[in-house]
């Protein structure tokens, strides 16, 4: 084992945005770089300045030689990483500080500054698979139909609500007006033709901020697991997601949940994808896993 590695390995970059949890990434960064330094390891705290910084900064880190990069944020600050450290031999770090932190969720990640520096110092390297649209990764879920249309919603008009109150208002504000699909999806299970409310394709159980879509998808199993809900009444969609944070929609007759290696998506509407609650792609578009594509350290 060489010096230089050696030395790495006692070395974090932390890459924090600044307005994630207004303002708590600042200062959740700045805390976790302080007790890093306390506990012998060298780090380099930077601050992102505007969207598709946290991607260039993890990029510039990995140039320099750096192969442990922890982001301070949210699912969207993690997304931005994560692009740049996906098939290299990097390990992410993640202190969850945003307003969804789907990621740590699944993983069983403690948002308690403490055990963030305990796992970022003594935790294990767990390879995880992710998904992969275009030439853009995802960690979480890739959703399309009514929850592309609330996570564009939440995206572009930010509430002063937190977390899953603020995912909530979104849902409740794109309700009514909503136009469900007609859309063709092929993957290894076959072909489904119809309108539907939503397709979530996970790689993860949670989005919207502890969302459990798809109750059984596991971060590391090789596929993506895609939750398939047909065109149902405003009020069924309503009483379908209050069961959506325990898995419960899951048992409805108009829900259906597959897995895939692979998801072909058509439809003659105009519709985009969104992905760990950023924007991805248009249809026709092709979403597929990749595995063991990160390693986190957990």
């Amino acid at each position: 084992m060489s010096f230089l590695f050696i030395l790495m390995s006692d070395y974090w970059t932390i890459i924090a945005n600044p307005v994630s949890g207004r303002g708590r990434a600042r200062r959740t960064g700045e805390r976790v770089a302080d007790l890093l330094h306390e506990r012998g390891v060298y780090v380099d705290l930077m601050m992102s300045g505007a969207p598709g910084d946290c991607e260039r900064l993890a990029r510039e880190a990995l140039a320099r030689g750096v192969r442990q990069v922890a982001v301070c944020g949210g699912d969207g600050t993690v997304h931005e990483v994560v692009n740049s450290l996906a098939n290299s031999d990097a390990v992410l770090g993640v202190v969850p500080c945003g307003r969804g932190n789907d990621l740590a969720r699944a993983l069983g990640l403690s948002s308690d500054v403490e055990n963030v520096v305990n796992t970022l110092v003594d935790g294990v390297d767990r390879a995880i698979d992710l998904g992969k649209v275009g030439d853009r990764f995802f960690a979480t879920v890739a959703s399309l139909g009514f929850d592309t249309a609330v996570a564009e919603r939440a995206r572009s008009r930010p509430s002063r609500l937190g977390g899953a109150a603020s995912y909530c208002l979104a849902v409740l504000q794109t309700l009514f007006g909503y136009r469900s699909p007609f859309v063709r999806l092929r993957g290894d299970f076959g072909v489904f033709e119809g309108r539907i409310l939503l397709a979530a394709t996970a790689n993860a159980p949670f989005y919207g901020s502890g969302v459990k879509i798809v109750p059984d998808a596991i971060v590391d199993d090789g596929v993506l697991d895609v939750c398939i809900v047909a065109d149902v009444s405003r009020w069924t969609v309503l009483r379908m997601f209050l069961r959506a944070y325990s898995g419960a929609h899951v048992g409805h007759s108009a829900v259906r949940v597959v897995q895939t290696r692979t998801l072909q998506i058509e439809s003659d509407d105009s519709l985009w994808i969104f992905a760990d609650g950023e924007p991805m792609c248009e249809v026709p578009a092709k979403i597929e896993v990749v595995p063991s594509a990160l390693k986190v350290k957990v």
